[in-house]
């Protein structure tokens, strides 16, 4: 017989809580960036931004995997042996969709900045860059003109992507509080919705004007975060009627020693706030600008002029932004804090 020790432990801190937040928002970055191109094509803005901010969060998400595996200057051997060491390990599956997500977000970025360049009146670039996108070399030109088969090759491995950052604390078998099926379903809905976040957030900085088409994309991230306060809870329900490593678990975020930054900073801050202003926003939005918004969506036009959008709005909404997107990395740092672990030792019987 082996009996089952509980006890409090952590396999990872907040450099992996880190990696699975950038690469999970990259993804939903990038996927909020090609739906905006498909559904909203006027809304060129939020397209760009979505497209050049998933490769930067990708990549420093590499770098935080790298640093907290030990791969570093000294020893940089040591991150090819995930190519190489375990292939079919669930780590290696996800470096594997990074390796390609990576340079297809760095592609569309090219293109992104190719279609800004044209936009702007075709001026003098940085770097011979203007020259570059007027006169690309032949075998070049698709990284210039773009190609819609591997924008959605691009979104395949988005998806793959927050999946992978979805599955990959389930794979840890000794933590029953991670093995629940709600926490990948949890995580996918959370990347996808500080995908938004940042998406908006950088669209906002750009152009504050963009803001007035808004709803369509308030519409999805009020959905998204209520249903991700449902899961939450639906996590915390089904580990408290689980077995008891599970609902140590639970217990330690309900009123336990995580109980202040999971009601404060991921609950109210990260969730709940920004929802209720969202919700407030898309109720304005739809209010005062239904009729011009309906008549962008079917245009092929640049966003109409703002009009009375208050600074006030602009900064509350950028602020509601960063909640969420702080929020994003709260809730995967907590559940990795609150895993407990279960040790199985031997129980020896004299007959």
């Amino acid at each position: 017989m082996y009996p089952g020790q509980i006890m409090p432990g952590q396999i990872w801190g907040w450099i992996i809580a880190l990696y699975l937040f950038l690469a999970g928002m990259s993804a939903g970055a990038y996927t909020t960036a090609y739906l905006s191109q498909r559904l909203y094509p006027h809304l060129k803005v939020v397209r760009w931004a979505g497209y050049i901010v998933a490769p930067p969060l990708v990549i420093i998400g590499l770098a935080a995997l790298m640093i907290d595996a030990e791969a570093g200057f000294f020893h940089p051997w040591r991150f090819f042996f995930l190519y190489i060491g375990r292939p079919t390990s669930i780590m290696a599956i996800g470096v594997y969709i990074l390796t390609l997500f990576t340079p297809l977000a760095l592609y569309r970025t090219v293109v992104s900045l190719a279609e800004i360049w044209r936009e702007g009146g075709e001026k003098k670039w940085p770097l011979d860059l203007d020259r570059f996108f007027a006169r690309p070399p032949e075998k070049l030109r698709w990284l210039v003109e773009g190609r819609d088969w591997i924008d959605f090759f691009g979104l395949v491995m988005a998806a793959a992507t927050a999946t992978y950052t979805a599955l990959l604390i389930g794979d840890i078998h000794g933590v029953p509080f991670w093995n629940n099926s709600v926490l990948p379903v949890l995580f996918v809905v959370s990347a996808f919705s500080t995908g938004i976040a940042i998406t908006l957030f950088t669209a906002t900085a750009w152009d504050p004007k963009v803001q007035e088409h808004y709803a369509p994309y308030l519409t999805l991230s009020t959905s998204l975060k209520g249903f991700e306060l449902f899961l939450l809870f639906a996590l915390l329900y089904f580990s408290w009627y689980g077995d008891q490593a599970a609902k140590a678990s639970a217990a330690d975020l309900l009123w336990g020693r995580l109980a202040f930054p999971f009601w404060v900073l991921l609950v109210f801050l990260g969730l709940a706030l920004p929802l209720w202003y969202e919700l407030r926003e898309r109720k304005h939005l739809l209010a005062g600008h239904g009729p011009a918004l309906a008549a962008a969506g079917s245009s092929s036009h640049g966003p109409v002029d703002a009009g009375n959008l208050s600074a006030r709005l602009f900064s509350t909404s950028q602020l509601m932004h960063l909640f969420a997107i702080a929020g994003g990395f709260v809730l995967r740092y907590l559940i990795l804090l609150a895993g407990h672990f279960v040790y199985f030792l031997p129980t020896w019987r004299f007959y």
